[in-house]
Parts: structure tokens; sequence; C-alpha cells
């Protein structure tokens, strides 16, 4: 019989297409490559990122506070440790995310 065949009842076409959907997924699931997760690649872009985006913000708002108060180094040391602190507050506060991310997954 043909998969359209109009002669064939309803429930044998929903069966037949049934099977054939079960068919392309086991294909699909068969041609996927079992390896790493490409996600931690991604983890270490995104933490060093958060890291240097905390610094340049810290530095940057210093370097306003000097150019407005006109007390030249005070405002760059000040921004640059709390640029720094706040960095790495940062990337450890994404670590326990992502550590709870996986240990919810293990679950």
């Amino acid at each position: 019989m043909e998969p359209n065949d109009p002669s064939q009842g309803d429930e044998e076409r929903l069966d037949d297409l049934g099977r054939r959907i079960d068919a392309a997924r086991d294909h699909t699931r068969k041609a996927e490559p079992v390896g790493e997760p490409a996600g931690r690649l991604n983890v270490v872009y995104r933490l060093s990122m958060e890291f240097v985006a905390a610094v340049f913000v810290g530095v940057g708002l210093g370097l306003g506070f000097d150019y407005v108060s006109g007390w030249k180094p005070a405002g760059i040391l000040v921004g640059s440790i709390l640029g720094i602190a706040t960095a790495f507050y940062s990337v450890v506060r994404a670590i326990r995310q992502l550590n709870a991310e996986n240990d919810n997954k293990g679950k």
C-alpha cells in the first residue's frame, strides 16, 4: 500500500506516519556526534569577558571622577580597586550559578 493510499483507513495511515516519524528520529539520533559538550569554552569566554568588563568600567568611572573632581590619582586608584573587586565578585557568582546548574542536571 502507498503511504497516501485513499483506501487505507485513517488509523492505519496515522500508525504508518508514527512509524516513519520514529524511524526518522532514530536516524537523527544515530547521526549526532557523541562527545564533549561545546559549552566549556563558552563559559571561559563569558567569565573572562565579565572580568575584563568590570575592570574597564571601574577604571572608566575612576578616570571620569578624576576629570570631574581634579583629584588625579585618587579616582583611578579607587576605580581600579573597585573594578577588580567587582570583577572577582561577578566571576565567583557566575561560577556558583554554573555549579548549581550542573548539580541540578546531574540529579
